[in-house]
This record gives C-alpha cells, sequence and structure tokens, in this order.
C-alpha cells in the first residue's frame, strides 16, 4: 500500500491533462494495472482524493463539516 500511496504522489497531474488535452473524456489521468486492457482514469479531484485515501503518512485527521459533501435527511 505504501508503494502505491508513493506511485500516487509522484504523478504529475499537469502532464497528464496536458497530454490529453483533446481527449475526448473528462477523465484524463490514467492509473496503470496488472490487466494490460485496462487502465484507470481519474480526473484531477478523483486523483486528490484518491491520494488522500491512502495516505500512509497522516493519521487521525479529523473532517470539518464543510470537507463532507453529504446530503443529510433527516427523520
Amino acid at each position: 500500500m505504501t508503494s502505491f500511496a508513493y506511485y500516487l504522489d509522484q504523478i504529475d497531474i499537469d502532464y497528464w491533462e496536458s497530454e490529453y488535452k483533446n481527449s475526448i473524456y473528462d477523465k484524463k489521468i490514467p492509473i496503470p494495472t496488472l490487466q494490460s486492457n485496462f487502465i484507470i482514469l481519474l480526473n484531477r479531484k478523483e486523483l486528490e482524493e484518491l491520494r488522500f485515501l491512502v495516505d500512509c503518512v497522516s493519521k487521525d485527521k479529523i473532517l470539518k463539516p464543510a470537507e463532507i459533501n453529504y446530503l443529510i435527511i433527516s427523520n
């Protein structure tokens, strides 16, 4: 998991966005997989969120209410 986190941190977002600037897809940042015919495409926000999820350094980060994008329906 630490290797994956390190890999994600090394991705140059600006490079990939300029490399695929003419792509028909909104998601331009590729994450290769072991399956040769399958890659994961992410946009900038999704990559940042994935980096946060697999971060092996930060411990016990408490989210602020504004950071939680969830519709709460009180019954």
